[in-house]
């Protein structure tokens, strides 16, 4: 009941979360307002756990470390986010390269310092779960999470925050990789390229997201990925498109699902006819 559940609050969360990239504009607000969804769709899930207790080691583990630090790690993502974004440098690029880059071995440091448990994670071990993610489990020689003492001990294990701060921390690690790669693309295109410094897109991302659906099922690019085509299209035209996956579904879930392609071909028709008059 708990997995069914956590799925739709899940997408749910996302759907909030995607709709901000979508229409806000201000980085700022758009962090501060996912860090409450983040906060909102969490508490639910706190509540609701409360109601229909995992009760059983397995059910524990399942809970603890395959549907609570998902909620978690997007809540510590973003909010990292927004403390970055509030603290990084304005001016130059290569200032706001090198606060990154600073940001980046910070992140180094905390994989450095909870590297047993990171590779346990990323090897999916599952020898120690019993210890990490069932409740009332206290061995200190396993590094347990310090806030763990104050926590809800009907909401918390000894690693389930600590999971969660792994899975944030690689979500922030490629963001902020992206981010240093997107400025240093954007310096080398003003150096080599600066007539087409003027090409960034300036239609809506949803109509950008249909475009690269329909190439993609026309394999206009070939047999390339999708996840390929929108990187190399973020990076063409300096967008990013956020979970575009989730944008796809709401495209799909629209009463005209195909809005730009059919404003296309509305003026295509409309130029050509000029022409043949």
């Amino acid at each position: 009941m708990i997995a069914k559940f956590s799925e739709r609050l899940y997408a749910d969360l996302n759907r909030d979360l995607n709709e901000y990239v979508l229409g806000e504009d201000n980085p700022i607000k758009r962090l501060e307002k996912s860090v409450h969804s983040c906060v909102k769709y969490l508490i639910r899930l706190k509540e609701f756990c409360k109601e229909h207790d995992p009760s059983t080691p397995a059910e524990q583990i399942e809970f603890f470390k395959h549907i609570k630090p998902k909620f978690k790690s997007l809540l510590i993502f973003y909010q990292s986010l927004l403390s970055i974004e509030t603290r990084k440098p304005i001016g130059e690029e290569q200032a706001i390269c090198a606060f990154l880059a600073n940001e980046l071995k910070v992140l180094h440091h905390f994989f450095e310092s909870n590297l047993s448990f990171y590779q346990y994670v990323r090897t999916e071990a599952t020898y120690l779960d019993e210890h990490y993610f069932v409740r009332g489990s206290y061995d200190v020689r396993l590094d347990p999470d310090q806030c763990v003492i104050d926590s809800d001990p009907a909401f918390s294990t000894t690693h389930d925050h600590k999971l969660a701060q792994v899975l944030a921390s690689e979500l922030l690690q490629e963001q902020l990789q992206q981010d240093i790669l997107r400025i240093t693309q954007r310096e080398a295109i003003v150096q080599t390229e600066s007539e087409y410094r003027d090409f960034d897109w300036k239609q809506t991302k949803c109509a950008l997201i249909e475009l690269i659906y329909s190439w993609h099922a026309t394999e206009a690019f070939g047999k390339k990925s999708l996840k390929s085509i929108v990187k190399f299209i973020e990076r063409a035209f300096n967008v990013s498109l956020g979970n575009f996956y989730d944008t796809y579904d709401w495209l799909c879930g629209r009463q005209t699902p195909t809005a730009y392609l059919d404003e296309m071909k509305e003026a295509f028709l409309l130029r050509a006819q000029k022409r043949l008059r």
